[in-house]
């Protein structure tokens, strides 16, 4: 496979990874509740965006759909547990520093429990079978109108 063919579907699903971990830290900031659905959209979203992008899928866009919605749900907790580490006063820019950002690895498990578990698991299903679907369903969709 020609890797240039994969740069524009791996863009878009790392941007959509980071929007959804970011929407997520958003919902969790401003509900103070975590909705761990969300982290499935996340791999849904990802999922979309490589399907977009690419003109037909094969294994690799499915990975690229799995491992981009795992950083996503990653950048979520991290922004989360970042929020909830230093909180709104210090401002957003205080998440980046190298204190914070070294201290996550030692938090990690304590942020991630059953139910969490679950939704990362129908993401990565999501986020692997979903392109296969949407491109499926995108050229069964051309046939019909080529042959109208």
């Amino acid at each position: 496979m020609n890797g240039s063919k994969s740069v524009m579907p791996m863009l878009a699903a790392l941007l959509a990874a980071i929007i959804g971990g970011a929407i997520w830290a958003l919902i969790v900031v401003l509900t103070e509740y975590e909705v761990g659905i969300v982290a499935w959209a996340i791999g849904g979203l990802a999922a979309f965006a490589v399907s977009f992008f690419a003109k037909k899928i094969t294994p690799v866009h499915q990975v690229l759909a799995v491992v981009a919605s795992l950083l996503g749900i990653l950048l979520g907790k991290y922004f989360i547990y970042s929020y909830l580490l230093i909180g709104e006063a210090a401002g957003i820019m205080a998440m980046f520093h190298i204190e914070v950002i070294r201290m996550f690895p030692q938090f990690i498990s304590a942020l991630f429990g059953g139910m969490d578990i679950i939704f990362v698991l129908l993401a990565i299903v999501t986020a692997w079978q979903l392109p296969v679907k949407l491109a499926s369903n995108r050229s069964e969709a051309e046939e019909g109108v080529s042959t109208e």
